[in-house]
């Protein structure tokens, strides 16, 4: 392997390179090797046009990377007793007459490994509605919840792999359930305040003195790529399943805190808990991770999650076998270049790092 210095300079080669040769507005990437971060290094605009630079300190919505985060932090819940891997809906909705009965024997687990019947996404009226964060949300978290509880869900729990973001915003409801508490504080208290992560928040990185002091995300429209608004994302009733926001250094810190765990090195929870997390169900899906790396990848054996609300880009890759965490992130709304720009940065750095 490069020494620390060599592989800055080659991160920002790389970033620069990559960007520039996919025109994409932004891109940022950060990794740390055992221990050691190095970057973040990013290349170019916080806004197109703007010839504002971004930062390294600058924050990136991470989209369904957040599934992760929502995962640890029952998984945190769990080791309190407050929750159970195989508590089911009706535990927890025990005061609930309305729940389907195909739905009441559904577990934590089968919600967090996409396992338990649920369908992709909420309908198109749910989708678009904004309350703000408080009891509004909460309240109207589990109105949208109960709504997808009171029918028939789309498969037979336990039976298929489908890709849910209904069922992690289930999932986080019951978390608020069980507790009382917003799932927005839920991840506070239990990820971001243990780990120090002071660049969290939730939605688009906010501009609050209108003066261009964070990336916005890009519409790309027929190939047409014009500013988002910072409040142009997806309904915050889906937050448990894609709406973090936070730095790429934080964010490399979190999938720090994951290979550490695997190892029994972690803080946040036991070696027995991080290994449940990462323990892929069906289709290579663990917890908010993904059990198998492309093929191509020379660094063996890995986890890794993207997301994209359509307006940013996000993928965080955990390579055990060379002790590395990768985070790479776009402020672009071409997820398709954003995504290739990712993993060729991840297969380059892999095999530097191998090495």
């Amino acid at each position: 392997m490069k020494n620390l210095q060599d592989m800055e300079l080659l991160l920002t080669r790389l970033v620069n390179v990559q960007r520039e040769s996919s025109e994409l507005i932004g891109l940022g990437a950060v990794i740390i090797k055992s221990g050691e971060i190095i970057g973040p290094s990013v290349s170019g605009e916080r806004k197109k046009g703007s010839k504002v630079s971004l930062s390294e300190k600058d924050q990136w919505h991470i989209g369904s990377v957040t599934k992760s985060f929502t995962a640890t932090m029952i998984a945190r819940l769990i080791e309190r007793g407050k929750l159970g891997w195989s508590t089911s809906v009706k535990e927890v909705y025990s005061d609930i007459n309305l729940i389907h009965v195909e739905w009441q024997n559904v577990t934590l687990e089968q919600l967090l490994t996409h396992t338990s019947g649920a369908p992709s996404n909420f309908s198109y009226f749910d989708s678009f509605k904004k309350p703000i964060e408080g009891i509004d949300r909460f309240n109207a978290r589990e109105r949208a919840v109960l709504k997808i509880l009171g029918k028939v869900p789309k498969n037979a729990p336990g039976t298929t792999f489908m890709y849910s973001n209904i069922g992690y915003t289930i999932a986080g409801a019951m978390a608020e359930k069980v507790t009382g508490v917003s799932w927005e504080s839920l991840i506070r208290q239990e990820v971001f305040t243990p780990l120090k992560i002071h660049s969290g928040g939730f939605g688009p990185p906010q501009d609050k003195e209108k003066k261009l002091s964070q990336p916005q995300g890009h519409h790309n429209l027929f190939g047409i790529k014009f500013a988002a608004g910072t409040q142009d994302d997806n309904s915050p009733i889906i937050g448990p399943a894609g709406s973090i926001h936070l730095s790429l250094e934080d964010l490399a810190l979190y999938a720090n805190e994951h290979l550490l765990g695997a190892k029994g090195k972690g803080t946040l929870l036991t070696r027995k808990s991080f290994q449940r997390l990462h323990n892929p169900i069906m289709d290579n899906y663990a917890c908010g991770w993904v059990d198998e790396l492309p093929k191509g990848l020379t660094a063996g054996s890995g986890l890794w999650h993207n997301g994209s609300n359509n307006l940013w880009y996000a993928l965080l890759v955990i390579l055990p076998d060379i002790d590395t965490v990768i985070a790479v992130t776009s402020n672009d709304g071409c997820i398709e270049n954003a995504d290739k720009c990712a993993w060729k940065i991840i297969e380059q750095l892999s095999k530097e790092l191998t090495v």
